[in-house]
């Protein structure tokens, strides 16, 4: 029994030495998306001419829950990391004759904790809202899908997930004249230990990021 003791505890510290030189747990000890850190900063360059400043700005409740607030550029998101779950705030909002008519707004999984090559998740909702007697019809899906680790498309980066996202939203004016307003997304994201999100693309721009820096 005393043996039996010993070669487990031999095998344990090996195991928490070699943590640091064993890839998959740096990878399982690695925060992929760190938002809870206010203050953090990410620098991209936006398909090569422009710029974009993403902020942790800081904590406050949306939808009756506790988040993180995230100004990218102009823009507000919100996030929650918790629970092997990242959340974001679903917004979606449509323009019909000069205002702004809200669809849908509530939490909604981004990804799952850890992160698994192969492992795809869907989310979709299907709504409707009723907008000076005309009803507003509103169908979304995103399929995300974890394509495996690899070295960020800059070769800045290793240990990266690579991620492809599906997003496809129909909007439909049900009144004569107006037909169905399909939207569809291809975007392809590498998240990298540590770090969060290094590289974004779609058809019509690319993401890089240039610098980062943590927050507190």
């Amino acid at each position: 029994m005393k043996l039996l003791i010993l070669i487990l505890s031999i095998v344990l510290i090996a195991t928490l030495v070699g943590c640091d030189r064993n890839p998959l747990f740096y990878r399982l000890g690695s925060d992929y998306f760190p938002i809870s850190s206010i203050g953090s900063q990410w620098e991209y360059s936006i398909n090569e001419s422009g710029s974009l400043i993403v902020t942790v700005i800081d904590q406050t409740e949306v939808g009756e829950r506790a988040c993180y607030r995230v100004l990218s550029g102009a823009d507000y998101s919100y996030w929650i990391d918790g629970s092997g779950q990242l959340e974001h705030y679903e917004d979606h909002r449509v323009m019909f004759n000069g205002y702004e008519v809200p669809l849908y707004q509530a939490w909604v999984i981004w990804l799952d904790w850890p992160l698994v090559s192969g492992y795809t998740r869907t989310d979709s909702i299907s709504t409707f809202a009723v907008s000076q007697g005309v009803t507003i019809s509103h169908d979304w899906k995103r399929i995300s899908t974890v394509l495996g680790i690899e070295t960020s498309p800059d070769g800045e980066w290793s240990d990266c997930y690579h991620i492809r996202q599906y997003e496809t939203t129909v909007n439909w004016i049900r009144v004569s004249g107006f037909n169905p307003e399909t939207t569809t997304v291809s975007r392809h994201i590498w998240l990298a230990p540590n770090v969060g999100m290094v590289s974004s693309s779609t058809a019509d721009s690319t993401l890089t990021l240039v610098e980062y820096h943590p927050g507190n």
